[in-house]
């Protein structure tokens, strides 16, 4: 009998206080989870939705260069320009010129193979002959027909395109600028160059002079063995020159002097090296390798435009 009554009040005090536990979770705990749960995806998919608003040309920039990194270089070309001209003004403006810029240059050295710039190779040709009978440049037709060397086969077929080249020097942007027939190809960094000056003054243009590649102080032309290592330098009629940066940093040898060692350390090391940055040349300065390549689509007369 008195196990009954303990069972009976356990039951009643169960039935009390879990309904009054019940009770309280349905009408405090719950709705706050349920509250917090909502806030929390609200403030997320606002966030999402900002960040789109924010920067609207995100989608269509890594379209371009999905397109471009699996090799659809035509549709990813087409893809970029249009970007461009949507967003004139946004700040990856020069990261997007990158990556137009080697699309464009693949597409250059990869034409199709009905291509109506094709030359066939006769009996006594070289580069240095084919390129003055289709006005273009030897060097060029090498670089374009990725040729590892200036040696031809009778029956080859080259690509030898016609092409209107001229620079533009954007020292805001700090880049240069390489076109064909006034169309964008590439951009090359600026490492270096005068200033413009605070007064404003409209774009200046010039023409190229000359080309000179030099090995050893000496005049090295295209087909040397030693050519390919040479220094390049642009010459322009007026408003600078264009040069190559040193390809590496120098270093200099220093002993500092007995009066000025002070350390132990110091005192053991009487001959320091230290790499030092060397100085640009003067003018508009590029990498060497940029230089590379530029130098063979421009000649004597290429217009370039200095702003």
């Amino acid at each position: 009998m008195r196990l009954s009554k303990i069972l009976i009040l356990f039951i009643v005090g169960f039935l009390v206080f879990g309904s009054a536990g019940i009770f309280g979770y349905l009408l405090f705990v719950k709705p706050y989870n349920n509250y917090t749960l909502f806030n929390f995806s609200k403030k997320k998919s606002s966030s999402a939705s900002k960040n789109a608003l924010t920067d609207p040309s995100q989608a269509g920039f890594e379209a371009a260069v999905a397109l471009q990194n699996a090799g659809k270089l035509e549709e990813a070309q087409t893809a970029w320009l249009t970007w461009l001209a949507n967003y004139p003004n946004t700040p990856r403006k020069k990261e997007a010129l990158v990556f137009l810029g080697k699309a464009n240059m693949e597409l250059l050295s990869s034409p199709p193979a009905d291509s109506k710039e094709s030359y066939t190779v006769v009996k006594g040709d070289s580069l240095d002959r084919i390129a003055r009978k289709q006005k273009s440049n030897p060097e060029l037709i090498q670089r374009l027909n990725n040729l590892p060397n200036i040696n031809l086969q009778i029956g080859e077929v080259l690509f030898v395109p016609e092409l209107i080249t001229s620079l533009q020097i954007d020292r805001q942007s700090g880049i240069l600028i390489l076109k064909n027939h006034d169309q964008f190809v590439k951009s090359y960094p600026l490492l270096s160059f005068p200033p413009k000056g605070s007064q404003k003054k409209p774009p200046l243009t010039t023409t190229i002079v000359d080309r000179i590649a030099t090995s050893g102080n000496k005049r090295t032309a295209f087909g040397d063995k030693k050519y390919s290592d040479s220094e390049r330098i642009i010459l322009l009629r007026s408003g600078g020159n264009i040069v190559a940066a040193p390809a590496t940093p120098a270093s200099t040898n220093t002993a500092p002097a007995s009066s000025t060692v002070t350390t132990t350390a110091l005192s053991t090391d009487t001959n320091i090296t230290t790499p030092t940055t060397p100085a640009m040349p003067p003018g508009f300065v590029i990498s060497v390798e940029d230089m590379k390549e530029v130098f063979p689509f421009v000649t004597k007369e290429t217009s370039v435009t200095i702003d």
